[in-house]
């Protein structure tokens, strides 16, 4: 994929001894549609806020439009959206 928007490579995320997140590659090419789908505590939420430098990776490398999250990633949140499923205010955002 020549012109990724999103990419995560080899990441990893536990909190505690639970895995969240075991391994986890994609990317998505600039200008396509995407959707991360999957059961209650399949990591969904964990990959969006790691996407958007909220919580940090165990390991593996994170990108946003070329961008190293989560080392940058007021960078990255600028270029990123989210809709919740539900209202929520993250006052720390």
């Amino acid at each position: 994929m020549s012109n990724v928007a999103i990419g995560l490579k080899g990441v990893n995320k536990s909190f505690g001894d639970k895995l969240v997140v075991n391994d986890m590659s994609f990317a998505v090419a600039s200008g396509e549609c995407f959707g991360l789908l999957g059961p209650n505590g399949a990591g969904k939420s964990t990959i969006a806020r790691m996407l958007l430098g909220m919580t940090r990776p165990d390991s593996g490398n994170i990108t946003v439009l070329g961008v190293s999250v989560p080392e940058r990633s007021r960078l990255a949140r600028k270029s990123i959206g989210v809709v919740p499923q539900s209202d929520n205010l993250d006052l720390e955002f």
